[in-house]
């Protein structure tokens, strides 16, 4: 599996995200499977040009494993799976990604986004790993809104424009929430997690600025 730099930058910080023990107590029972499945395709150097024609080379248990592991509710279709789909589905959670780079992370075929936008900065998206590992799955789930991207129409189509989505926005949108004018929108809990969010990413990402300023001196 052939990988730039910066995605094995990008995943070395990802895979610091924590979650809690039911995201993988539930994948355990497949973990050996997908490992021996995982090394094979690695070993054998599988990208995402032909991940659909590694795919097809399985068995029907095999790709059993794959779905099981990958949490996907239906059985695995290669013919209906684009080169991305397909690809990450030979991935660990924290490796999976927009190679095509069309907003979403396309997953067999679920589609979804990340959490960590893989355009911030290193410095940024290591801030909000410290900040969502300062969490319970709960409320990070619930911040999660805060990096939604914006919406964009391209040939009357709905599609997320993630580029645009920026390290500001998220403390604009959580200030916005914030604001004592939009109170009665809100409940108290789910401010006082915003709250907590906002300070702790900032202070995280503060903490990140003043090491690389002390290992510069």
């Amino acid at each position: 599996m052939k990988l730039s730099t910066n995605y094995e930058e990008h995943v070395s910080i990802v895979k610091k995200l924590q979650y809690d023990e039911s995201f993988y107590s539930v994948r355990e029972p497949f973990k050996n499977d997908f490992q021996k499945i995982y090394n094979d395709a690695k070993e054998k150097g599988i990208t995402l040009s032909n991940a659909k024609e590694y795919l097809n080379s399985l068995t029907k248990e095999e790709l059993c494993t794959l779905q099981n592991y990958t949490r996907l509710a239906d059985e695995i279709d290669v013919n209906h799976l684009n080169d991305e789909g397909a690809y990450n589905l030979l991935l660990e959670h924290y490796e999976k990604f927009d190679f095509n780079n069309d907003g979403f992370i396309e997953n067999g075929i679920a589609k979804s986004f990340s959490i960590i936008p893989s355009h911030f900065s290193n410095d940024e998206k290591k801030a909000l790993v410290d900040t969502f590992n300062s969490m319970d799955s709960t409320k990070m789930l619930s911040m999660s809104i805060l990096l939604m991207p914006p919406i964009k129409i391209v040939n009357n189509e709905y599609i997320p424009d993630i580029k645009n989505l920026s390290f500001m926005d998220i403390e604009n949108r959580a200030n916005k929430i914030l604001d004592p004018i939009n109170e009665k929108n809100t409940t108290k809990e789910f401010r006082d997690n915003v709250r907590f969010f906002l300070e702790e990413l900032i202070n995280n990402y503060n903490k990140i600025q003043e090491q690389k300023s002390y290992y510069k001196l």
